[in-house]
């Protein structure tokens, strides 16, 4: 499933990172996902021009809920690596 403009419009510098955690509904595993930048056109200017890529993705185990299965967060790190400051938030999906 393909999820798009998830969370608040975020800014990176140049050359800045920054990890964002996010999770499904009571922390559900939805299997493999793999997250990346999205670009929300109403609020990009002039001059946003990052390049904006991801690495680090991964998850991490809350618990386990009373069927047995996990809970978990979703964690991916972003880096601007132009020379231009770039607004993004996450956009992404499941691989199946």
């Amino acid at each position: 499933m393909a999820w798009s403009n998830i969370g608040p419009i975020f800014e990176l510098m140049p050359g800045q990172s920054a990890t964002w955690t996010y999770s499904f509904e009571n922390g559900q595993d939805m299997g493999l996902q793999l997250a990346g930048p999205n670009y929300p056109l109403s609020v990009i200017y002039p001059g946003d021009l990052g390049v904006i890529v991801t690495s680090n993705q991964g998850k991490s185990l809350l618990g386990i809920t009373a069927n047995g299965g996990a809970m978990v967060n979703y964690q991916v790190t972003v880096t601007n690596l132009g020379n231009e400051v770039g607004s993004h938030n996450l956009q992404g999906g499941g691989v199946s």
